[in-house]
C-alpha cells in the first residue's frame, strides 16, 4: 500500500501545534496550510473536508486553493525552524521512519526538507487526473533512465552533512550542502573515500544500458586512466563525487558522464549530463566540479566552467534537446529508446523546464584560526563543523554575487562542498591509489 505522504508529513509536525493537549486532525491540517500559504482562509473547508484531506492525501482542489492563497515557503520553513532541536530530531526520526527513507534528516535541514516535501505533493496534487491517464514510469525507457546508478550504501558512514542552505539569487528550486569527512578529526582520513569510490568506478564510468557484470572493475579504472591522461580532466575525483552526490543526495540521476564517450565528438563542455524529476518537472543537469587548495578560487573556477555553457552565453533559452548529443544516447539506448529520450526533453508547459540546471562539486583546503589540539575530540569536531559553518556562509555569499552577474537566476543550482586536508594533492594521491597512473 502506497504511503500516505501528507498524512505522515502533518503526524510529524502535529506536536509544534501543541500546547497542552492534543491538536484534531482538521486543525492540524489547517496550520499546516495556514503556515504554508500568505493568506489561507479557514472557511475554504469544513472540518470534514480538512479530515479527508488527511486519510485521503491533497488533491487537486486543494493544490488550487492553496496557491490561489498564495505559496509562502519561507513562512513554513519559518514556522519549522521555530521548533526546539529536540523537536526536530523526534520529527526527523519520524520521518525516517513512516517514509522509510534511507538515512535520518539532519535537523538543520528538516524546514527545507518539509517544503520540498509539501511542494511536491502540491505538484502531484495538480497533476493527479494527468497521471491517470498516462503511464510513464512503467515505460521502458523510464526504467532505463530514471533509476540509480551510484552504489551508495556506505554513503552515510563517510560522510556528515554539517549544513545546508539556499541561495537568495536563485529563484528556482536550489540548495547548497556543506559535507565533512567522517570523523571530522584533521588530518581527514580517506579510507571510507576511498572505499566509496571503488564501489562506485564502473558505475561511474560505463554506460547507462550496459550490465555492470558485463564490465569489471579493472576495465572501468583502465578507461578513467585513459580519460585521465587525455588532458581534459583537471579534477577526476571532482568528477566522481558530483556523480556521487547528485544521485544520492538530489537524486539527479546520470544520462552520461563525460568519462564514458571519450571516442564521442562533445557538443558541450560539462562533466556530467544528469535528470532530476522534481514537484512535477524534469531537470536536466549540467555537472561541473573544482578542487583547489582556496574555497574562493574553487568557487571562482567552477563560476567560470559554467559561464561556458551555450544556454548562459545569450539571452534566448537553448533547449535540452539542443544540449543533449543524441548520438550518445543511440550508442547507448538504440535508436528507438534514444528517440523517446528526446521526446521527453522536448519542453511542454508541464513537463519540461525549458533552461538548464547545474550540479556542482567543490572541493577546498581546511583552514581556520580555531585550536583543534588543545581540545577533547569532541570538540574538535564541534569547532571543525563551526569553520564549515563558515566555508558555507562565504560560499553562499560568493555564489548570490555570480548568479545575479550572470542571470542564471532561472536555472536551479546543486551543490556541495567538502573540505580536505590538502584539496589538490589528496585528490590526486586518492586517485593515483585507485586507477594507477
Amino acid at each position: 500500500m502506497a504511503i500516505n505522504r501528507f498524512q505522515v508529513l502533518v503526524d510529524a509536525l502535529k506536536p509544534l501545534s501543541e500546547i497542552d493537549e492534543s491538536v484534531p486532525i482538521q486543525d492540524a491540517v489547517l496550520v499546516i496550510f495556514e503556515n504554508y500559504t500568505k493568506n489561507w482562509n479557514a472557511h475554504n473547508y469544513q472540518e470534514s473536508n480538512y479530515k479527508r484531506l488527511y486519510y485521503k492525501g491533497l488533491n487537486r482542489s486543494a493544490a488550487h486553493k492553496l496557491e490561489k492563497s498564495g505559496i509562502a515557503k519561507d513562512k513554513f520553513k519559518d514556522y519549522i525552524n521555530e521548533a526546539s532541536y529536540s523537536q526536530k530530531e523526534s520529527i526527523s526520526k519520524y520521518l525516517l521512519e513512516k517514509l522509510q527513507l534511507k538515512e535520518e534528516i539532519p535537523a538543520e535541514s528538516l524546514a527545507y526538507y518539509c517544503v520540498n516535501l509539501m511542494s511536491e505533493l502540491v505538484e502531484e496534487a495538480k497533476r493527479k487526473k494527468q497521471l491517470r491517464k498516462q503511464k510513464i514510469p512503467t515505460k521502458s525507457e523510464d526504467k532505463d533512465i530514471f533509476t540509480k546508478t551510484v552504489s551508495d550504501e556506505t554513503f552515510t558512514t563517510v560522510f556528515r552533512q554539517v549544513n545546508a542552505s539556499e541561495m537568495d539569487a536563485v529563484k528556482n528550486r536550489n540548495i547548497i550542502h556543506a559535507f565533512v569527512l567522517k570523523p571530522e578529526l584533521l588530518p581527514f582520513s580517506y579510507t571510507n573515500l576511498k572505499d566509496l569510490m571503488t564501489s562506485n568506478i564502473t558505475s561511474y564510468a560505463i554506460a547507462r544500458g550496459v550490465s555492470k557484470t558485463d564490465v569489471i572493475g579493472l576495465q572501468a579504472a583502465n578507461l578513467l586512466r585513459k580519460y585521465a591522461k587525455s588532458g581534459i580532466p583537471n579534477n577526476l575525483l571532482g568528477e566522481l563525487l558530483a556523480y556521487i552526490f547528485l544521485e544520492h543526495e538530489d537524486n539527479a540521476l546520470k544520462l552520461y558522464t563525460r568519462a564514458e564517450i571519450l571516442k564521442v565528438k562533445r557538443t558541450i563542455d560539462s562533466e556530467g549530463i544528469y535528470l532530476k524529476r522534481d514537484q512535477g518537472k524534469t531537470q536536466l543537469i549540467l555537472g561541473a566540479s573544482q578542487l583547489n587548495n582556496n574555497l574562493e578560487n574553487a568557487i571562482n573556477n567552477v563560476v567560470k566552467k559554467i559561464a561556458t555553457f551555450d544556454n548562459n552565453r545569450s539571452n534566448e533559452m537553448v533547449l535540452a534537446t539542443d544540449i543533449v548529443d543524441s548520438s550518445i544516447l543511440q550508442t547507448q539506448f538504440g535508436e528507438d529508446k534514444s528517440n523517446a529520450i528526446i521526446k521527453l526533453m522536448a519542453p511542454t508547459e508541464t513537463d519540461f523546464e525549458d533552461i538548464a540546471s547545474y550540479g556542482i562539486f567543490i572541493g577546498y583546503k581546511f583552514r581556520t584560526k580555531l585550536d583543534l589540539d588543545d581540545c577533547t575530540q569532541e570538540e574538535a569536531k564541534e569547532k571543525c563543523r563551526q569553520a564549515i559553518n563558515c566555508d558555507l556562509e562565504q560560499a553562499v555569499g560568493q555564489l548570490n554575487i555570480a548568479i545575479q552577474q550572470h542571470h542564471w537566476q532561472k536555472s536551479s543550482f546543486y551543490v556541495y562542498l567538502l573540505p580536505f586536508t590538502n584539496a589538490e594533492q589528496d585528490s590526486h594521491a586518492i586517485m593515483k591509489d585507485l586507477i594507477g597512473e
